[in-house]
């Protein structure tokens, strides 16, 4: 039997295993009621099978309308965690335009940052939140929005506003957040003290001497590479111009093309500091560990 089919088969009596552990043992079981659709879709949802889960919800919604802030509140973590942000964005919006003052309301500010930085939107992420922290009324989610701030900033490399958050957070009272700013702040401090190279000075040093540029920030095989192409095509112009005078074909052919060696030499030294940069801090943020609270 193909795989998809044993698939199928599993989850149609995983089903109807889950239905009858919620029915009734005296009464008929009947799963098209509001009771059992919002069990069942809270096993997807604790599952991990969040779309699916967000289509109960949905489904409760119909029979159960007075419930839509908490329900609604769920489906859009529903799509956060399924992979669909800009619908959980959307889903968080919504809330917040028709129930501002709900207990839904703090949690939803701090949601639409976090999909953000999911996105990688970190900048986004940062000003949302920003502007949002004067409305996070509650205590601990005031804190998680600060200290998702804060992340914000170390993956944008920002170190010294992020330092800034987490020093603050290290006074917070929830002793979790506290506990976490700690070791974001070392973070903080050991990304700015990371090991650079100055575009500048790359693109200086091959002005001076072709190659040294890129010898500078550890790459050998394009330093001798650069060297020997950009002395060679200079030796071989001198020569002809030494040979054939100011006229020669030679000299002029292989003189331009020294030149475009040259400049590109600089040129290449400068983005290759830029890269090694790049390189090393992202080695770096790929130790850090990040665990977003729901």
């Amino acid at each position: 039997m193909p795989s998809k089919q044993i698939r199928g088969l599993l989850l149609v009596i995983l089903l109807n295993t889950t239905l009858l552990s919620f029915a009734d043992s005296e009464e008929p079981f009947a799963y098209y009621t509001p009771e059992n659709i919002l069990k069942f879709a809270d096993f997807l949802y604790a599952q991990g099978d969040y779309l699916r889960a967000a289509d109960e919800y949905q489904r409760y919604l119909f029979y159960q309308p007075q419930e839509s802030t908490q329900i609604h509140y769920k489906i859009a973590v529903c799509y956060r965690f399924g992979g669909k942000t800009e619908q959980a964005i959307q889903g968080f919006e919504a809330l917040l335009r028709t129930a501002p003052e709900s207990q839904f309301a703090s949690r939803a500010y701090y949601q639409i940052g976090a999909t953000y930085f999911l996105q990688g939107q970190f900048e986004r992420s940062v000003q949302f939140l920003g502007e949002a922290l004067p409305r996070i009324m509650d205590a601990r989610q005031h804190a998680e929005a600060e200290q998702l701030i804060g992340l914000s900033y170390l993956k944008q490399k920002q170190w010294s506003e992020a330092s800034e958050i987490f020093k603050a957070l290290q006074a917070s009272d929830i002793i979790p957040i506290r506990e976490k700013a700690e070791v974001y702040q070392i973070y903080a401090e050991k990304g700015a003290d990371l090991p650079t190279r100055s575009p500048f000075l790359a693109g200086t040093l091959s002005t001076v001497i072709p190659g040294t540029g890129r010898l500078y920030t550890g790459r050998f095989a394009d330093a001798l590479t650069t060297l020997f192409t950009v002395g060679l095509t200079g030796w071989q112009a001198y020569d002809g111009f030494r040979r054939d005078g100011i006229s020669s074909a030679k000299g002029w052919t292989l003189g331009t093309l020294c030149g475009i060696f040259y400049v590109g030499n600089i040129y290449g030294s400068v983005i290759s500091a830029r890269v090694y940069n790049r390189h090393v801090t992202e080695e770096f943020l790929a130790t850090l560990t990040v665990e977003l609270p729901y």
